[in-house]
Formats: C-alpha cells, sequence, structure tokens
C-alpha cells in the first residue's frame, strides 16, 4: 500500500524467523582498543530479528520514509521504519499520522494540564526548514501508529 506524504507502508510477506548470530564482544563506538579474541567470530548464541524487531506482526507495518524533516535526530530520506498500530504514544515518540489526508512522519509533542489532560498536541519537525503542525480541533488528524525502529542502509550489496 502506498500513501501520500512522508511515508510509504507496507505489509509484512513473511513471518519465517530471521536467525542471525551476533558477536558476544560489544561493539565499542569510541576510542581504541585491544583486538578482541579470534574465538568471538563464532558465537553459539543466535537472535532471531524478526521476533526482536515486530512484537505483534498483525499490528506492525514497515514503511519507507521519505524526506529530511527528521534529520536533525538521525532519521533520513529513504530510511526503513517499522509502524505498530494499537499503542499508546508517549511524549517525544515518532509516530505516523495523517493529516488532512497526507501521511507524516513527526515528533509526538503533547503538553497537559496539571489535571492530566491534553491541552495542545505539536507534532514536530526536527528541521528548521520544516514546519511543525499544531493540532487542533479543525485539524483533520488521525494517529495512525507509532514508529518502534527505523533502519539505513549504509552499504548497497
Amino acid at each position: 500500500m502506498i500513501l501520500q506524504g512522508d511515508l510509504e507502508v507496507f505489509s509484512l510477506k513473511s513471518l519465517k524467523p530471521m536467525i542471525l548470530k551476533p558477536l558476544k564482544e560489544p561493539l565499542s563506538a569510541g576510542g581504541y582498543g585491544a583486538f578482541p579474541s579470534a574465538a568471538l567470530d563464532f558465537p553459539d548464541d543466535s537472535i532471531d530479528f524478526l521476533k526482536l524487531l515486530v512484537k505483534d506482526p498483525v499490528t506492525t507495518f514497515p514503511g519507507r520514509i521519505s524526506g529530511d524533516s527528521l534529520k536533525n535526530i538521525g532519521v533520513l530520506d529513504g530510511d526503513w521504519c517499522l509502524i505498530q498500530k494499537g499503542i499508546e504514544a508517549k511524549p517525544n515518540d515518532l509516530v505516523a499520522a495523517t493529516i488532512d489526508d497526507q501521511f507524516f512522519i513527526k515528533r509526538f509533542k503533547p503538553k497537559y494540564s496539571d489535571r492530566n489532560q491534553l491541552q495542545t498536541l505539536k507534532l514536530k519537525s526536527a528541521n528548521p526548514d520544516f514546519s511543525d503542525f499544531d493540532i487542533t480541533d479543525e485539524t483533520e488528524f488521525y494517529l495512525w501508529g507509532v514508529i518502534t525502529w527505523t533502519f539505513r542502509n549504509w552499504k548497497k550489496l
């Protein structure tokens, strides 16, 4: 299924396990260190990536992101995401929403009163070149799902 706006949404075609063997050693992202043991090239544990990424296959949909409105938080044009429907959006979550019949992915920014009642709702961009959406009673708005994962292809094979 392809929708207008910032997001293309697809359905999961297969629920077969995707088993990969992880490294046992954490991957350091800072500074130089000693080389890990060569024995770590042969881990004996495994991870089912589909099970790790998808908690409910019926309500989870992959999507491809279009545009750079979230580039300042590392979500770029062409990235992929997983969207789960039916879970509650929390402040600062990334959400997929329709606004005036167009699909968007934005940061969820509600503001609550002292009595925990919603006062205002903003769907925020993370790029000053893009506008935020102030959701009002007049806005045609539907919160479609919560983004649970984003992915980027670093090396085209």
